[in-house]
């Protein structure tokens, strides 16, 4: 009872700590010693052991891979090769359609493993201005932000982490069932751009245009057209870094990912050169923000080896096994309320996978399908409004929760959880491909 009890107030906890600013690092911790303690768990053992030896172990694996990809990013964003695709797709598709040109950026750059905390500062002066010059309504900036990107999370052959988890938990490629990862973003996508479009409409009947401008609050440069490189040659790093993760799956996905973003570094740098100010100091930023990510991840990874040992959580378990539903319908149910206890994409696959993986194996499942319907659930239910990323990404594009937050909601949430259905009803009905 008291487990139960101490579950729902660390969670309650964990959400207030992060709508009020509190880093995700420092909110895990104290999340995770109100778990042991309610739990009647030894205290010191569950934060420097359990807490710990999930944290390090994730740092152990990712800490090359996410240095080589905030470093990557930080020279994508120096360089404006992603400011110079962003303004190529404005010119091709027409300034006002802004929903579909931020989903196309923010897609693939998420395809090519640059997370979001990432993704945000490198488009988000792009969006902002399009927005501006649209006069469009900017609280919709955080929903660009976030939505774009959760649409390639899960999609084949993403290098996000979110579809790397699984690949090493079963031992996967990252492009397994392409069938389920397409239907899912088709449904997603288009969802995301209609809403977009509808949204803004119903702004635009609802304010003037000299009340939309006003909702800017600064102006956010982005480099002029003189001052960026060729279209070809902005492409070359990204259709060479996914090219690597093609070419080199087989080979194991952390060697996979680890060369493919070292091209990328080297192109860019090799065809860059000259528009990078400093070499060093832009390798030495970029590693540390790709390991700041990491450390956050990090956190989030130790508080659920914490959770999974409290009492009440094996409440949740017992729960899920014991839904009456077909198993890949129970895997995306049961994904999707790990993601709604912590608001991690990242923690509802490791909590779902560790507790539930192998035993869905064994009750027959496909593994493909495991791995793609567990992705795809990861990133329905976190987007609440204690996943750090919303947060982090709400603040940078200068707009609040109240303000913002629903868009997210509308215009993600709930095409995830259509689009995940169909997907687990599709594999259940044996069309896996």
């Amino acid at each position: 009872m008291l487990s139960g009890i101490g579950l729902i107030i660390a969670v309650a906890l964990l959400i207030f700590m992060i709508i009020k600013g509190v880093d995700m690092i420092t909110a895990s911790v104290i999340t995770a010693a109100i778990i042991l303690v309610t739990s009647g768990l030894n205290f010191w053992e569950g934060l420097l052991t359990t807490f710990s030896e999930g944290a390090g172990s994730f740092c152990t694996q990712w800490f090359l891979i996410l240095a080589l990809g905030g470093i990557f990013g930080e020279l994508v964003n120096q360089t404006g090769l992603a400011t110079k695709i962003a303004k190529s797709l404005s010119n091709a598709l027409g300034a006002k359609r802004v929903g579909l040109i931020m989903m196309i950026c923010t897609f693939f750059i998420t395809m090519l493993g640059i997370n979001g905390y990432i993704m945000v500062f490198v488009l988000y002066p792009i969006a902002d201005n399009l927005l501006r010059e649209n006069k469009m309504d900017r609280r919709l900036l955080p929903f660009l932000m976030i939505c774009g990107g959760a649409n390639a999370n899960g999609f084949a052959f993403s290098m996000d982490i979110c579809n790397v988890l699984p690949s090493n938990f079963f031992g996967t490629s990252l492009g397994v069932a392409p069938g389920l990862a397409v239907v899912f973003s088709v449904i997603t996508c288009i969802w995301y751009v209609m809403y977009f479009n509808y949204a803004q409409k119903k702004s635009m009947a609802k304010h003037s245009e000299q009340e939309l401008l006003d909702m800017y609050k600064s102006e956010n440069s982005i480099m002029k057209d003189e001052e960026l490189p060729g279209l070809l040659i902005s492409l070359l790093p990204f259709v060479l870094v996914l090219a690597v993760v093609v070419a080199t799956t087989s080979m194991g996905t952390s060697t996979s990912l680890t060369a493919a973003l070292l091209v990328g570094v080297l192109v860019i740098i090799v065809t860059q050169f000259k528009k990078i100010k400093n070499l060093k100091t832009s390798v030495k930023s970029g590693a540390n923000s790709g390991l700041g990510t990491m450390l956050t991840v990090a956190a989030v990874i130790g508080l659920s080896r914490v959770l999974t040992q409290a009492p009440a959580f094996a409440a949740v378990q017992q729960f899920v096994l014991g839904i009456s539903l077909p198993i890949y319908l129970k895997t995306w149910l049961g994904t999707m309320i790990c993601g709604a206890l912590t608001g991690s994409a990242i923690s509802a696959e490791t909590l779902f996978l560790e507790s539930f993986g192998k035993a869905f194996l064994d009750m027959g499942a496909n593994v493909n399908a495991l791995h793609r319907i567990v992705v795809e659930a990861g990133i329905t239910l976190n987007k609440l409004p204690n996943a750090s990323p919303v947060v982090m990404e709400t603040s940078v594009c200068e707009c609040t929760l109240a303000e913002s937050y629903k868009h997210v909601v509308l215009g993600s949430t709930i095409p995830c959880i259509i689009a995940g259905f169909i997907i687990s009803m599709m594999a259940t009905m044996g069309i896996i491909f």
